[in-house]
């Protein structure tokens, strides 16, 4: 089917019959989109913080266990008191970067109660029970204001 008056034809035309966006169109905002994302993902500040931290912690652990540092029943305790202090220290970095103020508060919670579980944990945990029920109540209390 050709165009009376220019001679082309019709079905060869980038627009579609609908007035939607034209091919050329489509591929440029899918391009800025592609941008933003690429800038979102390389303006998270230490994006790699944590698996990296859990990295090496797990690599100390393991380190620590070979050497006979830890016994192989305290590995998991000094765990817990690890991925406390990584809590804290990914809320702390988390604390200066404006678009994450939302999601940092829960990281010091769990935080202090992964490091209180492991501590409790490893100085022997028939002592300390009811300080874990206090440590469980105060983050329920502290999870809620904020």
């Amino acid at each position: 089917m050709t165009d009376s008056n220019t001679g082309n034809n019709a079905q060869s035309s980038p627009n579609p019959p609908g007035g939607g966006p034209t091919y050329q169109d489509w591929r440029q905002q899918r391009w800025e989109w592609r941008q933003k994302m690429r800038e979102a993902r390389h303006s998270r500040p230490f994006h790699g913080l944590f698996p990296g931290l859990v990295l090496v912690l797990l690599g100390g652990l393991f380190l620590a266990g070979q050497q006979n540092w830890i016994t192989a029943d305290a590995w998991w305790q000094w765990l817990l008191i690890g991925l406390g202090a990584i809590f804290i220290i990914s809320g702390l970095v988390q604390y200066h970067a404006p678009e994450f103020h939302h999601s940092r508060r829960h990281r010091f919670v769990w935080g202090a109660v992964l490091i209180a579980l492991g501590t409790v944990f490893l100085l022997g945990f028939s002592h300390w029970w009811p300080a874990v029920l206090i440590g469980a109540g105060v983050a329920i209390i502290l999870g809620g204001l904020w």
